[in-house]
């Protein structure tokens, strides 16, 4: 196990937590790379019908200029990422514990991994899965908790980018068609799938209800947050974006976080008629915030910061 930059945050003064943050980030990521990310994470703090983040913590410090990304949090709390190396090409999947601050490798394969999530059962690790041997050939594949014995459970889809559970036996699938994402529901069962709409983001979240929560690109003027609801087939318009951003997270009251530049924004139908700025990371040094996660208990929010704006 390998100890992460992220203990120093354990401190109770908060500025010296502030200092060290920056110090730490500094010593650690002065080299970057095209394409490399950093990731972070805050605690979140509801207060009445807004949030509030503070503690932050540095979690990109055994992968300095590379790329660890599409962060998501396990039943535990622990983190799931997707990790790249500095100068390499391979992507494999970690799994970050917040609680020890140790990290552990997942996957260790010739393919790359992507998108790491726990399926509904909590049984199996599923990923995006690039196929040995093919450019384009992403499928997902379901191994144990702890890694190995992959086996696709799409392998009539080749083109898959992105996707969220809708339960045990269904997928929503963001399959890549050129400019025009498609968003597809798809049954693990039958290997059935059925187009839901086009134009699509790539973050991709199930709610409480099974509701595919998703970014409409309806125009170049107009993006909206929806919702389908796959027993009816219907979706529904949540909000419009807060600006031309696909990057979201739902938390367990119903509560949607986007991130637009560097700032982090909420709406809940319920409490907001529009989007209500909760953040401005660019106070530490956080200019382009892109994915984003929340963990089960709604007590922290993993950010991704991406760097020269890729």
């Amino acid at each position: 196990m390998q100890r992460m930059c992220l203990s120093v945050y354990a401190m109770s003064d908060s500025v010296k937590t502030f200092l060290l943050f920056f110090i730490c980030n500094l010593l650690l990521t002065h080299v970057t790379a095209q394409g490399s990310t950093d990731l972070y994470v805050f605690q979140l703090q509801k207060d009445n019908d807004s949030y509030h983040l503070f503690k932050p913590q540095f979690l990109s410090g055994f992968n300095p200029g590379g790329y660890t990304n599409q962060p998501w949090f396990t039943p535990e709390g622990d983190l799931l990422v997707s990790v790249r190396m500095k100068n390499e090409m391979q992507n494999d999947i970690y799994r970050l514990s917040l609680d020890d601050y140790k990290i552990r490798r997942i996957t260790k394969t010739a393919a790359n991994e992507y998108s790491p999530r726990m399926d509904p059962t909590q049984q199996y690790l599923s990923v995006v899965r690039q196929v040995e041997g093919g450019s384009m050939d992403q499928q997902v594949f379901l191994s144990k908790r702890s890694g190995g014995g992959y086996q696709s459970i799409t392998p009539d889809r080749k083109d898959i980018g992105y996707y969220t559970w809708i339960d045990n036996d269904q997928l929503a699938l963001f399959r890549i068609e050129g400019e025009s994402n498609t968003l597809e529901k798809y049954s693990i069962i039958d290997q059935k799938a059925r187009k839901i709409t086009s134009a699509i983001g790539r973050s991709l979240w199930t709610d409480i209800h099974g509701a595919v929560v998703y970014v409409h690109k309806f125009s170049t003027d107009y993006w909206y947050l929806k919702k389908f609801n796959s027993d009816v087939f219907r979706m529904d318009i949540i909000t419009q974006t807060p600006g031309m951003t696909e990057d979201f997270a739902l938390a367990p009251d119903g509560t949607y976080f986007m991130s637009l530049a560097g700032k982090i924004f909420i709406f809940h139908p319920e409490h907001q008629i529009t989007w209500q700025e909760i953040a401005d990371l660019s106070i530490y040094g956080i200019e382009a915030v892109s994915r984003l996660a929340i963990s089960p208990d709604g007590t922290r929010i993993a950010v991704v910061a991406t760097k020269n704006n890729q």
